[in-house]
C-alpha cells in the first residue's frame, strides 16, 4: 500500500478547528504553519518537514478537517463485503471520488491520500469539548486504512472531558496521549516521537536516532545562544561614543547629540541580539508589543526601572563588597566615561559603600571631555554594577521566553517584568558563582576575553536551567 517512505511521515488528522496545525508547528518548529482560530484555516494537505542541520528527521502533513466522515463511512461500508477488503475499499473511494470529479469529499480525500502513501496517523481532538459518538465515523474510517495511530488530546480549553475522551479513544488507537502544543516543552515533544517509535516498529530506529539528534541539536542551540547574549551584554557595558568639538560654541549641542548616539547605540545592540536569538530558535515570525519594548519592557535608560530586571540595591551592595574583598584589589568602577560613580574604589568595605551611593543615584549619563588635540567628548562606559544587571536581567528574561516558546504560540510576546524574575533565579547559583559573575561584569566595560565570554556564557545557561528545572 502506498510508496515508500524515505522518513517517517504522520498524516494529522482530525475535525476542524481542533488544533491540528498548532501540533504540526510545534513538532516541525516553523512558524510557516498557518494557525487561526477560523475553522477551515487549512484547505488542503501540507507537509512540513523537520529537518536538522539540512537533514530531513520526519514529515509531518497537516490536513483539512472531516467535513462528512458519516457519510463517508455509509459509502465505505456499502462497499466492503468484508474486513479483510476495507483498506482497498477507502483507496476505491478516493479514486473514484477523484475520477468523478466530486467536490464534495475532497476534505477527506485531502486527509487520506497521505495515509494511502504510508503515512502513520495522529489524530487530534479537543479535551475541553464532551466526546459525542459522532466523532466515531471519523476514528473508525482512520481505523480501516490499518495505519499505525495514535491521538493526542489537545486540551484547547481546558481538560474537562478528557477522561471522557481516553476511553472513548483507547478502543480506536494504540497510543492516546495529552499534548497541548501551546506549552509542549522539549522533553513532552520527545515523549510523542517515543510513542510512535513504540508504536511503528519500521521507524522505530530512525525515531529514536531522531530524538538523539535533537537533544545534541537542543544542546548546541543554547549553548550558542547563550555566548550571543554574552557577547551582546560585553558589547555593550563596554561601548564607547566619541566626537570631536571643533569649537567651545558647539559643544553643548554636541553633548546632546553623543549622548543621543550612545543611548541609540546600546538599544540597537540589545535589539540586534534579541533578533539574533529569534533567528536561532526559528522564530522570525515572534511578534513582540513594540521594536523598542517601551510598555511592557521598560526603557533601556529609564533608570526608575532597572529593578525590574536587575538585582535588589542590597544585593548589589552586598556583591559589590564580596567581589571587592575577594579581588583584593583596586576596583575601579568610578573613573571618567559615564559612570554615575567618582573615585577608584578598594577593597571590600569602600566597594559596598560606593553602591549605596550609586544605587541611591542612578540619574544621568556624564559625558567628559578630554582635552586631546582640541577637545573629544566621550560617553561610555557605564560602569554602574546595577545597570550591568539589569542589562543580564533583560537578556535572560528575552532568552528564556525564546527559548521556552513554541511555534504554536502565536501570541504577543511580552518580557516578564517581575521584580523577582532575574534574582530568583541569579540568587540560586551559588555563592563563589555570584560573585565571580559580579567580578566579570565589573570589569565588562573593559571587554571581555574569549575565556571570559565562555565563563559569562556557562552562568547564563546555569541560570536558565535552573528557570527550566523550576
Amino acid at each position: 500500500m502506498g510508496a515508500e517512505v524515505t522518513v517517517p511521515m504522520f498524516a494529522v488528522v482530525g475535525a476542524p478547528n481542533k488544533g491540528k496545525s498548532s501540533i504540526v508547528a510545534t513538532l516541525t518548529r516553523q512558524d510557516a504553519v498557518k494557525i487561526s482560530e477560523i475553522s477551515g484555516t487549512t484547505t488542503s494537505a501540507q507537509a512540513f518537514e523537520l529537518n536538522i542541520d539540512g537533514i530531513p528527521q520526519y514529515r509531518l502533513i497537516d490536513t483539512p478537517g472531516f467535513q462528512r466522515p458519516r457519510q463517508v463511512l455509509s459509502w465505505l461500508q456499502q462497499h466492503s463485503p468484508n474486513a479483510a477488503e476495507r483498506q482497498q475499499v477507502i483507496q476505491d473511494f478516493v479514486s473514484q471520488q477523484r475520477h468523478e470529479g466530486n467536490t464534495k469529499f475532497q476534505d477527506e480525500i485531502a486527509l487520506l491520500q497521505p495515509i494511502l502513501d504510508g503515512a502513520g496517523i495522529i489524530y487530534v481532538i479537543d479535551g475541553s469539548r464532551p466526546y459525542s459518538p459522532e466523532f466515531e465515523a471519523e476514528m473508525t474510517i482512520l481505523q480501516w486504512t490499518s495505519q499505525p495511530r495514535m491521538a493526542l488530546i489537545n486540551p484547547i480549553g481546558g481538560e474537562a472531558y478528557v477522561q471522557e475522551w481516553q476511553n472513548a479513544l483507547n478502543q480506536f488507537f494504540s497510543v492516546v496521549r495529552v499534548f497541548d502544543p501551546m506549552t509542549a516543552d522539549q522533553q513532552k515533544q520527545f515523549t510523542i516521537l517515543t510513542a510512535f517509535a513504540e508504536l511503528y516498529e519500521p521507524w522505530r530506529h530512525a525515531l529514536e536516532s531522531t530524538i538523539d539528534t535533537l537533544q545534541d541539536y537542543f544542546k548546541r542551540i543554547e549553548q550558542q545562544a547563550a555566548l550571543l547574549v554574552a557577547e551582546h551584554l560585553a558589547q555593550m557595558l563596554s561601548h564607547v561614543s566619541e566626537t570631536k568639538v571643533p569649537a567651545e560654541f558647539v559643544q553643548q549641542t554636541l553633548e546632546k547629540t553623543l549622548k543621543a548616539e550612545y543611548q541609540q547605540a546600546l538599544r540597537q545592540t540589545e535589539t540586534d541580539m534579541q533578533n539574533q536569538l529569534q533567528a536561532l530558535y526559528a522564530h522570525p515570525e515572534m511578534h513582540i508589543d513594540t521594536p523598542t519594548l517601551d510598555i511592557d519592557y521598560p526603557d533601556l535608560f529609564d533608570s526608575s526601572h532597572w529593578y525590574l530586571y536587575g538585582l535588589d540595591r542590597k544585593k548589589i551592595v552586598m556583591l559589590s563588597a564580596s567581589a571587592g574583598a575577594a579581588a583584593g584589589v583596586v576596583i575601579d568602577i568610578g573613573v571618567g566615561g559615564a559612570s554615575l560613580m567618582t573615585g577608584a574604589l578598594t577593597g571590600g568595605l569602600l566597594s559596598g559603600a560606593a553602591s549605596i551611593f550609586a544605587t541611591a543615584t542612578p540619574e544621568n549619563l556624564t559625558i567628559q571631555g578630554l582635552p586631546v588635540a582640541g577637545k573629544t567628548l566621550t560617553a561610555g562606559p557605564i560602569k554602574n554594577l546595577t545597570f550591568s544587571f539589569a542589562l543580564l536581567g533583560r537578556a535572560v528574561a528575552f532568552l528564556d521566553l525564546v527559548l521556552k516558546r513554541t511555534h504554536a504560540d502565536r501570541t504577543v510576546a511580552s518580557v516578564n517584568g517581575d521584580n523577582n524574575y532575574f534574582s530568583d533565579r541569579f540568587n540560586r547559583l551559588n555563592k563563589s558563582d555570584q560573585v565571580q559573575l559580579t567580578q566579570l561584569l565589573q570589569k565588562a566595560h573593559q571587554g571581555l576575553d574569549a575565556q571570559e565570554l565562555t565563563k559569562l556564557r556557562d552562568w547564563i545557561l546555569q541560570i536558565i536551567k535552573l528557570e527550566l528545572k523550576q
